[in-house]
């Protein structure tokens, strides 16, 4: 017998691939689904091409205060036994629920299931360079699980544009941090893991997700997921592998200044031996590599600020200057 699954969309400003989204929404042959687009600040042009879906789907209003109230809000209104989460810039699988359900068949125990990311195949070739990149900085950040043997294994993390949860533990643990974004699917997570529960990855659980179109878009992201979790080692000190390199990177630069000062030789030394490994690892790909360092001052910028100086704000109007 079916379990009744609630698919949960934020959507805000122009949603330029929200239509694209809630049709593979709609195609997913799962029967036993009902689908919520939480109107986040939606342009007049894009709610008027919702009414295409009238029936089939239920729209919220947010009030603009932000993806991880837009969320929360729709898991309190359902009264399916799960409640799954993707992005108005994704697009699913037909066996998309069907595959994350497996998580749960497979660990009874487990509290959320998350799945792969692709990139769509009309994506721009950007798009593509931003995807590599994180897919070589993903083993420190969770973005891009590695292949494992197995199809559906245990995690830390899972992004919450391709994540499902049982409902009742959700609402119970208070769901996502109101006002934090990014990274409130990081926050949460985090929560779910201090109390032992058990999260778990499914494989072949796909979502293709378009990426940032343009350098000061990516720039922008990059800042702003550093901004977050900044503030979520503020908060709760460092947890996660990407806040360790941090802090590491940042002994290991004044380690090079302290060179530059005191020994010019061994600091030229290091800094050639850093440099070569540094474009080893990026396989000497001068696209992925510029990317690479304007990602780490922009990363690293945000993360310094949230770190000192982020605070969580009602007003979300707040909260996106702030980011900006």
């Amino acid at each position: 017998m079916q379990k009744k699954v609630a698919i949960i969309i934020p959507a805000k400003g122009k949603a330029t691939y929200l239509i694209k989204c809630i049709q593979s929404v709609l195609e997913v042959n799962y029967y036993l689904k009902e689908i919520f687009i939480v109107d986040d600040g939606l342009d007049k042009d894009v709610l008027a091409k919702l009414l295409a879906f009238k029936g089939k789907i239920r729209i919220l209003n947010s009030q603009g205060r932000g993806p991880s109230f837009a969320r929360n809000l729709a898991a309190k209104f359902s009264d399916a036994e799960f409640i799954a989460f993707t992005d108005s810039d994704c697009i699913v699988e037909k066996n998309w629920i069907s595959k994350l359900l497996e998580g749960f068949e497979k660990f009874q125990d487990a509290v959320s299931c998350g799945g792969t990311q692709l990139l769509p195949a009309d994506a721009t070739n950007f798009e593509r360079r931003v995807f590599e990149f994180m897919k070589k900085v993903g083993f420190i950040s969770d973005y891009v699980k590695k292949t494992k043997t197995q199809k559906i294994f245990k995690v830390n993390h899972n992004p919450s544009y391709n994540v499902m949860y049982k409902r009742e533990i959700f609402l119970k643990e208070n769901g996502f941090l109101e006002n934090l974004w990014p990274a409130e699917d990081v926050e949460f997570d985090y929560r779910l893991r201090k109390k032992n529960y058990i999260l778990v990855y499914s494989q072949e659980a796909v979502v293709y997700h378009y990426k940032p179109k343009n350098f000061k878009s990516f720039l922008e992201m990059m800042y702003r997921y550093g901004l977050a979790q900044g503030f979520l080692v503020k908060k709760y000190g460092p947890f996660r592998k990407l806040h360790f390199l941090a802090i590491f990177i940042y002994l290991f630069i004044f380690g090079l200044l302290f060179l530059a000062l005191h020994n010019f030789v061994y600091f030229a030394l290091f800094s050639i031996i850093f440099l070569f490994l540094f474009f080893a690892y990026f396989k000497f790909n001068f696209i992925i590599i510029f990317l690479a360092i304007f990602a780490f001052f922009g990363w690293n910028l945000g993360f310094l600020k949230g770190w000192i100086s982020f605070r969580l704000f009602r007003n979300s109007k707040k909260i996106q200057s702030f980011l900006s």
